[in-house]
Protein backbone atom coordinates (compact mmCIF):
# COMPACT_ATOMS: atom_id res chain seq x y z
CA UNK A 1 0.00 0.00 0.00
CA UNK A 2 1.26 3.45 -0.94
CA UNK A 3 0.32 6.59 1.01
CA UNK A 4 -1.00 9.76 -0.61
CA UNK A 5 -0.84 12.56 1.92
CA UNK A 6 -1.98 15.41 -0.30
CA UNK A 7 -5.73 15.15 -0.86
CA UNK A 8 -7.52 17.63 -3.08
CA UNK A 9 -9.83 20.19 -1.46
CA UNK A 10 -12.98 19.08 -3.30
CA UNK A 11 -12.58 15.58 -1.88
CA UNK A 12 -11.70 16.92 1.57
CA UNK A 13 -14.99 18.82 1.57
CA UNK A 14 -16.95 15.54 1.53
CA UNK A 15 -14.57 13.80 3.92
CA UNK A 16 -14.74 16.64 6.45
CA UNK A 17 -18.53 16.72 6.39
CA UNK A 18 -18.58 12.98 7.11
CA UNK A 19 -15.96 13.39 9.85
CA UNK A 20 -17.94 16.21 11.51
CA UNK A 21 -21.06 14.04 11.48
CA UNK A 22 -19.31 11.03 13.01
CA UNK A 23 -17.63 13.14 15.68
CA UNK A 24 -21.04 14.63 16.54
CA UNK A 25 -22.16 11.15 17.65
CA UNK A 26 -19.83 11.48 20.67
CA UNK A 27 -18.70 7.88 20.19
CA UNK A 28 -16.02 8.19 22.85
CA UNK A 29 -18.92 8.15 25.32
CA UNK A 30 -21.72 6.40 23.40
CA UNK A 31 -19.75 3.39 22.06
CA UNK A 32 -18.62 0.42 24.11
CA UNK A 33 -19.27 -3.18 25.18
CA UNK A 34 -21.75 -2.20 27.88
CA UNK A 35 -25.36 -3.20 27.06
CA UNK A 36 -26.67 0.32 27.77
CA UNK A 37 -24.44 1.97 25.15
CA UNK A 38 -26.38 3.29 22.11
CA UNK A 39 -23.62 2.01 19.81
CA UNK A 40 -22.59 -1.39 21.09
CA UNK A 41 -19.15 -2.89 20.49
CA UNK A 42 -18.99 -6.19 18.65
CA UNK A 43 -15.94 -8.42 18.68
CA UNK A 44 -12.90 -7.04 20.46
CA UNK A 45 -11.52 -10.33 21.82
CA UNK A 46 -8.05 -8.90 22.43
CA UNK A 47 -9.48 -5.66 23.83
CA UNK A 48 -11.47 -7.65 26.38
CA UNK A 49 -8.29 -9.54 27.27
CA UNK A 50 -6.52 -6.19 27.89
CA UNK A 51 -4.03 -6.76 25.07
CA UNK A 52 -5.51 -4.80 22.19
CA UNK A 53 -2.22 -4.04 20.43
CA UNK A 54 -1.37 -7.74 20.31
CA UNK A 55 -3.88 -7.93 17.42
CA UNK A 56 -1.41 -6.04 15.21
CA UNK A 57 1.78 -7.71 16.43
CA UNK A 58 3.92 -10.01 14.32
CA UNK A 59 3.48 -12.62 17.06
CA UNK A 60 -0.27 -12.58 16.46
CA UNK A 61 0.25 -12.68 12.69
CA UNK A 62 2.48 -15.74 12.81
CA UNK A 63 0.14 -17.55 15.22
CA UNK A 64 -2.64 -17.64 12.61
CA UNK A 65 -3.46 -20.67 10.48
CA UNK A 66 -2.74 -18.72 7.32
CA UNK A 67 -4.06 -21.13 4.72
CA UNK A 68 -7.37 -21.43 6.57
CA UNK A 69 -8.10 -17.69 6.65
CA UNK A 70 -11.17 -16.54 4.70
CA UNK A 71 -9.90 -13.01 4.03
CA UNK A 72 -11.97 -11.30 6.72
CA UNK A 73 -10.35 -9.93 9.90
CA UNK A 74 -10.69 -12.54 12.66
CA UNK A 75 -11.09 -9.78 15.25
CA UNK A 76 -11.57 -6.02 15.45
CA UNK A 77 -12.59 -3.37 17.94
CA UNK A 78 -14.41 -0.42 16.47
CA UNK A 79 -17.75 0.60 15.01
CA UNK A 80 -18.34 -0.09 11.32
CA UNK A 81 -21.08 2.38 10.49
CA UNK A 82 -21.64 0.57 7.20
CA UNK A 83 -23.41 -2.16 9.18
CA UNK A 84 -26.19 -0.01 10.64
CA UNK A 85 -28.82 -1.13 8.13
CA UNK A 86 -28.16 -4.78 8.97
CA UNK A 87 -28.11 -4.12 12.72
CA UNK A 88 -31.41 -2.25 12.47
CA UNK A 89 -33.00 -5.10 10.52
CA UNK A 90 -31.78 -7.57 13.14
CA UNK A 91 -33.02 -5.39 16.00
CA UNK A 92 -29.48 -4.85 17.21
CA UNK A 93 -29.62 -1.03 17.31
CA UNK A 94 -32.41 1.43 18.06
CA UNK A 95 -33.93 3.13 15.03
CA UNK A 96 -33.36 6.63 16.43
CA UNK A 97 -29.61 5.94 16.48
CA UNK A 98 -29.41 4.02 13.21
CA UNK A 99 -31.47 6.21 10.86
CA UNK A 100 -29.25 9.34 10.94
CA UNK A 101 -26.17 7.20 10.28
CA UNK A 102 -27.82 5.34 7.40
CA UNK A 103 -28.95 8.63 5.87
CA UNK A 104 -25.53 10.28 6.14
CA UNK A 105 -23.77 7.15 4.94
CA UNK A 106 -25.97 7.11 1.82
CA UNK A 107 -25.20 10.80 1.31
CA UNK A 108 -21.47 10.10 1.39
CA UNK A 109 -21.77 7.19 -1.03
CA UNK A 110 -23.85 9.25 -3.43
CA UNK A 111 -21.64 12.32 -3.36
CA UNK A 112 -18.09 11.07 -2.88
CA UNK A 113 -18.88 7.90 -4.79
CA UNK A 114 -20.13 9.80 -7.82
CA UNK A 115 -17.17 12.17 -7.65
CA UNK A 116 -14.53 9.42 -7.48
CA UNK A 117 -16.33 6.68 -9.42
CA UNK A 118 -15.64 3.86 -6.96
CA UNK A 119 -17.60 0.60 -7.14
CA UNK A 120 -18.62 0.29 -3.50
CA UNK A 121 -17.65 1.27 0.03
CA UNK A 122 -16.35 -1.74 1.98
CA UNK A 123 -16.29 -0.12 5.42
CA UNK A 124 -16.78 3.09 7.35
CA UNK A 125 -15.16 2.25 10.66
CA UNK A 126 -14.53 4.41 13.70
CA UNK A 127 -11.93 3.17 16.18
CA UNK A 128 -11.75 4.26 19.83
CA UNK A 129 -8.49 4.49 21.76
CA UNK A 130 -6.99 0.99 21.65
CA UNK A 131 -9.17 0.13 18.68
CA UNK A 132 -7.82 -2.15 15.97
CA UNK A 133 -8.43 -4.41 13.03
CA UNK A 134 -6.40 -7.59 13.25
CA UNK A 135 -4.31 -9.25 10.54
CA UNK A 136 -6.21 -10.28 7.42
CA UNK A 137 -5.89 -10.24 3.62
CA UNK A 138 -9.21 -9.39 1.90
CA UNK A 139 -8.37 -12.13 -0.60
CA UNK A 140 -12.07 -12.94 -0.63
CA UNK A 141 -12.55 -9.68 -2.62
CA UNK A 142 -9.44 -9.24 -4.82
CA UNK A 143 -9.52 -5.64 -5.99
CA UNK A 144 -7.89 -2.23 -6.15
CA UNK A 145 -8.46 -0.27 -2.97
CA UNK A 146 -8.52 3.27 -1.62
CA UNK A 147 -8.40 3.90 2.12
CA UNK A 148 -9.04 7.33 3.64
CA UNK A 149 -8.03 7.65 7.30
CA UNK A 150 -8.63 10.50 9.72
CA UNK A 151 -6.73 11.18 12.95
CA UNK A 152 -7.30 14.13 15.24
CA UNK A 153 -4.41 16.62 15.32
CA UNK A 154 -2.62 16.85 18.64
CA UNK A 155 -3.42 13.28 19.68
CA UNK A 156 -1.25 10.19 20.15
CA UNK A 157 -1.65 8.54 16.75
CA UNK A 158 -1.81 4.94 15.65
CA UNK A 159 -0.46 3.09 12.64
CA UNK A 160 -1.05 0.80 9.68
CA UNK A 161 0.98 -2.35 9.07
CA UNK A 162 1.30 -4.69 6.13
CA UNK A 163 3.64 -7.42 4.96
CA UNK A 164 5.50 -6.81 1.71
CA UNK A 165 4.42 -9.70 -0.53
CA UNK A 166 7.34 -9.37 -2.96
CA UNK A 167 9.00 -12.74 -3.42
CA UNK A 168 6.24 -14.70 -1.69
CA UNK A 169 5.72 -18.25 -2.92
CA UNK A 170 2.69 -19.13 -0.79
CA UNK A 171 -0.37 -17.40 0.71
CA UNK A 172 1.39 -17.22 4.09
CA UNK A 173 3.00 -13.88 5.05
CA UNK A 174 6.64 -13.53 4.02
CA UNK A 175 7.83 -11.80 7.21
CA UNK A 176 11.52 -12.69 6.86
CA UNK A 177 14.04 -13.82 9.44
CA UNK A 178 14.48 -10.34 10.93
CA UNK A 179 10.96 -9.08 10.14
CA UNK A 180 12.28 -7.18 7.14
CA UNK A 181 9.00 -7.90 5.37
CA UNK A 182 7.05 -5.80 7.89
CA UNK A 183 6.00 -2.36 6.61
CA UNK A 184 4.98 -0.03 9.45
CA UNK A 185 3.30 3.24 8.39
CA UNK A 186 2.68 5.69 11.25
CA UNK A 187 -0.55 7.67 11.06
CA UNK A 188 -0.45 11.40 10.43
CA UNK A 189 -2.93 14.00 11.71
CA UNK A 190 -5.91 14.91 9.56
CA UNK A 191 -7.00 13.03 6.45
CA UNK A 192 -4.54 10.77 4.63
CA UNK A 193 -4.96 8.13 1.97
CA UNK A 194 -3.43 4.74 1.13
CA UNK A 195 -3.92 2.95 -2.18
CA UNK A 196 -3.06 -0.50 -3.47
CA UNK A 197 -4.20 -3.89 -4.68
CA UNK A 198 -5.34 -6.81 -2.52
CA UNK A 199 -4.65 -10.04 -4.38
CA UNK A 200 -6.57 -13.29 -4.40
CA UNK A 201 -5.26 -16.32 -2.55
CA UNK A 202 -3.52 -17.65 -5.65
CA UNK A 203 -1.70 -14.34 -6.34
CA UNK A 204 1.10 -14.96 -3.87
CA UNK A 205 3.10 -11.81 -4.70
CA UNK A 206 0.02 -9.60 -4.41
CA UNK A 207 -1.45 -10.84 -1.13
CA UNK A 208 -1.37 -8.01 1.41
CA UNK A 209 -1.58 -9.16 5.03
CA UNK A 210 -2.50 -6.00 6.93
CA UNK A 211 -3.71 -4.61 10.26
CA UNK A 212 -4.18 -1.23 11.97
CA UNK A 213 -4.15 0.12 15.53
CA UNK A 214 -5.38 3.36 17.11
CA UNK A 215 -3.89 5.16 20.10
CA UNK A 216 -6.71 7.72 19.92
CA UNK A 217 -10.01 7.96 18.00
CA UNK A 218 -9.36 7.11 14.34
CA UNK A 219 -11.63 6.65 11.34
CA UNK A 220 -11.18 4.81 8.04
CA UNK A 221 -13.24 4.67 4.86
CA UNK A 222 -12.46 1.78 2.51
CA UNK A 223 -13.42 1.86 -1.18
CA UNK A 224 -13.18 -0.93 -3.74
CA UNK A 225 -12.57 -0.56 -7.48
CA UNK A 226 -12.23 -3.59 -9.77
CA UNK A 227 -10.95 -1.87 -12.91
CA UNK A 228 -7.25 -0.93 -12.74
CA UNK A 229 -7.45 2.08 -15.06
CA UNK A 230 -10.41 3.56 -13.19
CA UNK A 231 -8.51 3.06 -9.93
CA UNK A 232 -5.44 4.81 -11.36
CA UNK A 233 -7.58 7.73 -12.52
CA UNK A 234 -9.18 7.94 -9.08
CA UNK A 235 -5.78 7.95 -7.35
CA UNK A 236 -4.64 10.81 -9.58
CA UNK A 237 -7.89 12.67 -8.87
CA UNK A 238 -7.21 12.35 -5.15
CA UNK A 239 -3.59 13.48 -5.46
CA UNK A 240 -4.38 16.23 -7.97
CA UNK A 241 -1.52 15.22 -10.25
CA UNK A 242 -0.35 12.54 -12.65
CA UNK A 243 1.36 9.69 -10.83
CA UNK A 244 4.10 7.35 -12.02
CA UNK A 245 2.81 3.80 -12.40
CA UNK A 246 3.38 1.43 -10.77
CA UNK A 247 3.43 3.49 -7.61
CA UNK A 248 6.56 3.40 -5.51
CA UNK A 249 6.19 1.40 -2.28
CA UNK A 250 6.22 3.22 1.02
CA UNK A 251 9.64 4.54 1.98
CA UNK A 252 9.89 6.02 5.50
CA UNK A 253 12.96 7.99 4.44
CA UNK A 254 11.37 9.65 1.41
CA UNK A 255 8.89 12.50 1.09
CA UNK A 256 8.51 12.24 -2.69
CA UNK A 257 4.85 11.24 -2.55
CA UNK A 258 4.20 11.76 1.05
CA UNK A 259 4.41 15.40 2.15
CA UNK A 260 1.58 17.89 2.25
Amino acid sequence: MTPIYQIQSEILKYLDEWKDFVWSLDLENTFGPEPDKPYRARGGKFFKENRAEYACSTECLMSLKHLEQDGYPPDSYGLDLNQCSRWLKEGDIEEKYARPIISKSNWLDDNLGNYLGYRFCALKIWYPKDGYISWHTNWNVPSFNILFTYNEPGKDLGYWRHINPQGSTSPAPNLGENEEGLVHIPDRPGWTCKVGYYGRKSEHEKIVWHSAFSNSPRMTLGYVIFEEKLWQNTCEEIAGEELVWPLAPYDPNSDEYYSR
